[in-house]
């Protein structure tokens, strides 16, 4: 078998093949023996038709067998000796002719790869970065604590002639208006929401701002300036009206942390329900810490570089950020017509974040490819597992479905990143900074642990 390989651009391959005559008949050949291995025909016992006759009869199946057959081995093998690592799918390009004996078989595929301007690490051990203590704080503790009482809480009407406030759960209808027109897409009724405090730095929006002026039965409106993001493209920017309606206002009633609250939540008592808390909130603030410092480590790496992406793992991002806010407004009760024109405004600000995340997935796989950082099917099927699970379907067919389609592929790539991501971060010399921000000590690299568990 001879192939040719064209650098298209820094990131496309195309692939130029020939199967010499002699390979193609051999495996017309072995097409029509495993063809006829379990066949029947009239005045023939199974397995024992005549390979001249199933030929003749079955021609156009066997041949179109053995070309998948020899086209597929050829992509495998090539990928294999070039040490090649499709990035997308791997494309025939055109019409491949079926086989026939004594011809060769020629064919042309294509795909993208990761580019060779990635500038990696040469020492992963020189690298440095700063890791905040993990220690848990009381505040955190209490806040771990608060969000555990309030997903046990139950919901109290407020009786008492007030305005919504912090904490609040009102229930409420909201509808906007221009020109005298509804806004499209802005209607909702009975829709249940909490009343928070904007965060640092952050305005409260136009209808937490009505919703604290009403008591309830009463109903408002207040002018409300449509973002660059607002599902109506010719609204965005202008100033339309926005109405609510106060139906009633809950409050939410805590349970006391005692022996009853933890037996309803299978502990058997107090303490020990604290105690699971305690090491929640411990096990949570490790990995926040660990992340963060990961995060912050490869911004860094990625800061001083640039190289050209494979659109197909741009793709890939963009359409799961897309897919995520076509969710939430389904969620929200937007209809279709709305939902489209808010994605549509969204698509800058999504390939903004799909190219980012492509760059760090990009940079990772090519260390972790570099390190021969492996990914077994186990692996894999670990994480469709989880999916699985998280979505509620079935295991099998998920797996199935998955691997069909290619997203498969998807999911080896995001696992050697993680694994690669690992490895640096395990190798690298750590420095832990104290609350006011100053080191404390320096941590020698995880080396042998899991790092190195994860090129294994």
């Amino acid at each position: 078998m001879e192939h040719s390989v064209e650098n298209v651009s820094p990131i496309q391959r195309k692939i130029t093949v020939t199967v010499p005559a002699a390979d193609v008949t051999a495996a017309i050949d072995k097409a029509v023996r495993r063809f006829g291995a379990d066949l029947s025909l009239p005045g023939f016992r199974k397995g024992k038709v005549p390979a001249k006759v199933l030929e003749k009869r079955f021609g156009d199946e066997i041949r179109a067998r053995a070309t998948d057959e020899l086209v597929n081995d050829a992509i495998t093998e090539i990928l294999d000796r070039e040490k090649l690592h499709p990035m997308s799918r791997v494309q025939l390009e055109g019409e491949v002719t079926p086989v026939a004996r004594d011809t060769d078989l020629s064919f042309t595929f294509g795909f993208e790869v990761l580019s060779d301007d990635i500038k990696l690490p040469e020492d992963l051990s020189a690298l440095k970065v700063e890791v905040e203590s993990a220690e848990v704080s009381p505040a955190e503790l209490e806040e771990i604590t608060g969000r555990v009482l309030r997903s046990m809480a139950r919901l109290e009407d407020v009786t008492e002639a007030r305005l919504p406030g912090d904490g609040d759960v009102v229930l409420v209808d909201i509808d906007g208006v221009y020109e005298g027109k509804p806004v499209e897409g802005m209607k909702a009724e009975n829709y249940m929401m909490q009343l928070h405090a904007p965060k640092e730095g952050e305005k409260m929006s136009e209808l937490d701002t009505l919703i604290r002026t009403l008591h309830a039965g009463e109903e408002g409106e207040a002018p409300m300036v449509c973002p660059d993001i607002f599902p109506v493209e010719d609204l965005r920017g202008k100033t339309i009206t926005l109405k609510c309606k106060l139906h009633k206002i809950s409050r939410e009633v805590l349970p006391e942390l005692d022996d009853e609250l933890a037996k309803k939540a299978g502990f058997p008592d107090a303490e020990a329900l604290r105690k699971a808390i305690s090491d929640q909130a411990s096990n949570n603030k490790i990995r926040t810490v660990r992340s963060a410092a990961q995060q912050k480590m490869l911004e860094k790496l990625l800061d001083s570089q640039d190289f050209p992406l494979p659109e197909s793992l741009v793709n890939v991002y963009l359409n799961e950020y897309l897919a995520a806010s076509r969710n939430d407004m389904v969620r929200r009760g937007m209809d279709q017509k709305a939902i489209a024109g808010a994605l549509e405004g969204l698509k800058e600000e999504a390939m903004v974040e799909a190219r980012m995340q492509a760059k760090a997935q990009a940079f990772l796989m090519a260390l972790g490819q570099r390190e021969g950082i492996q990914v077994s099917s186990m692996d894999v099927d670990r994480q469709i597992y989880q999916m699985a699970q998280e979505s509620r379907q079935d295991f099998r067919k998920l797996r199935e479905t998955l691997w069909q389609n290619g997203m498969a592929g998807d999911i080896q790539g995001r696992i050697l990143a993680a694994k690669a991501l690992d490895l640096m971060y395990g190798k690298a010399k750590k420095t832990t900074l104290g609350a006011d921000g100053k080191p404390l000590t320096e941590l020698k690299p995880e080396g042998s642990s899991e790092g190195d568990k994860a090129a294994e």
